[in-house]
């Protein structure tokens, strides 16, 4: 398993924006339209998965792209070969039908 989780980072990097910004919680949570709950639970890394469309609003919110968001050292090289095996795990138990 990867030393540093992509939740991990993702949190970090919201909370770097946000702090750089002068942002609380909660105004970013106003600005994205995203819940406070949610955005909470990402920067506590209780939400494991946020969707994509969290995640653009988040950046939007921030005056940036989900590229421009996303484009930082830590993700582009963020491995997902951990995750690949849990994924195929999952598709052997799954019933596929044309």
């Amino acid at each position: 398993m990867a030393l540093t989780s992509l939740t991990n980072i993702v949190a970090q990097r919201i909370n770097e924006l946000r702090k750089s910004r002068g942002l609380s919680v909660n105004k970013l949570a106003a600005m994205s339209g995203v819940p406070y709950s949610t955005v909470n639970s990402i920067l506590r890394e209780k939400s494991k998965s946020p969707t994509l469309a969290t995640l653009i609003r988040i950046a939007t919110a921030f005056n940036m792209t989900i590229t421009e968001f996303l484009d930082v050292p830590e993700i582009v090289a963020f491995s997902f070969d951990d995750d690949e095996d849990c994924f195929e795990e999952d598709l052997d138990h799954e019933e596929f039908s044309p």
